[in-house]
């Protein structure tokens, strides 16, 4: 039986967390404490670390609402993050006591979202075993759309004559730290759209990408100096990820983003495996937007699954 210890993370060890996610098999900089605790005063924390004999042996990035915890309703995707030395039999032990652990403090209910494999340094599945091992699991799935290096697909047509007319029409790409025009047009749709504003303000991804400059970059398309349409990139190891994309009107009437896409994805492509574009699914993965799944599939990107598993404790 392995000697572990759950803690619960406090500040006054972030450094050493964040020294063990820079050296994990399947951690991200969404994991480090300087990207998590922007958004402090919105979840409760409650992250753990488990320790194996004294040393740090895996970590999961976590908040409670109200008896429920989730891993981690402020990220993308949660789950534990482990070393190259976590072994299986360990990890489903840890699942054995982390779910003990959490009843004894009242927590009812887990919402655990895993990193996607795409992101993972070295195969990286070992909880997704233990969870269905020891605990009743009820899956939701959502779609993702990325496009693998090794295997590229060819593009639709109608995204490669959009190129052209956008080229055509002088449209200039660009990497940019200005992110103000870009966040108004982001805004003016998702308000129009959905009636809904981004995730995070222009001030908290300005200081973000301060804090993670190489790792959170926009590149916008422009004409005649205005721009028309963007697209901000969570910069991974293995993974470009669009975490927002966005075109004003006349982006969308000269097609900026198939030309931007263009630019950034093959950009992309020289030092990562993967680029990913993000869901197309809505209420929890129930509702497959096909129009907007159809976009990404004409740049070449095929279906990756982002999964939040449940289970009652």
């Amino acid at each position: 039986m392995p000697n572990l210890e759950i803690r619960r993370y406090t500040p006054a060890v972030a450094g050493e967390w964040n020294s063990f996610v820079a050296a994990s098999k399947n951690g991200t900089f969404l994991f480090d404490r300087r990207y998590m605790d922007y958004h402090a005063d919105r979840f409760q924390d409650h992250s753990l670390m488990i320790y194996r004999r004294g040393k740090l042996y895996a970590l999961l990035p976590a908040n409670v609402a109200g008896d429920t915890l989730f891993s981690h309703q402020g990220l993308t995707y949660g789950g534990l993050i482990m070393s190259d030395q976590t072994t299986a039999a360990d990890v489903v032990e840890i699942f054995r006591q982390l779910n003990a652990t959490l009843r004894e403090e009242g927590i009812r209910q887990v919402v655990y979202k895993p990193v996607p494999w795409i992101y993972h340094q070295q195969p990286a599945e070992e909880d997704l075993y233990a969870i269905v091992e020891v605990c009743d699991v009820r899956l939701t799935r959502s779609l993702s759309s990325t496009i693998s290096r090794e295997h590229p697909n060819t593009w639709y047509r109608i995204r490669q004559g959009g190129a052209r007319k956008a080229q055509q029409a002088g449209v200039i790409i660009e990497e940019t730290e200005d992110f103000q025009p870009f966040w108004q047009i982001l805004t003016d749709n998702l308000q129009a759209r959905y009636g809904l504003k981004p995730v995070h303000t222009r001030e908290e991804i300005n200081l973000l990408h301060q804090r993670f400059p190489q790792q959170i970059r926009l590149w916008v398309a422009k004409e005649d100096g205005v721009t028309i349409g963007g697209t901000v990139l969570y910069v991974t190891d293995r993974v470009v990820h669009a975490q927002y994309i966005a075109a004003s009107p006349r982006g969308r009437d000269i097609h900026a983003l198939d030309l931007l896409f263009q630019v950034v994805i093959r950009q992309a492509q020289e030092q990562h495996p993967y680029f990913d574009f993000g869901i197309s699914t809505e209420n929890q993965g129930t509702f497959l937007n096909e129009g907007l799944i159809y976009q990404k599939e004409g740049f070449g990107a095929r279906g990756i699954c982002y999964d939040w598993y449940k289970w009652q404790l």
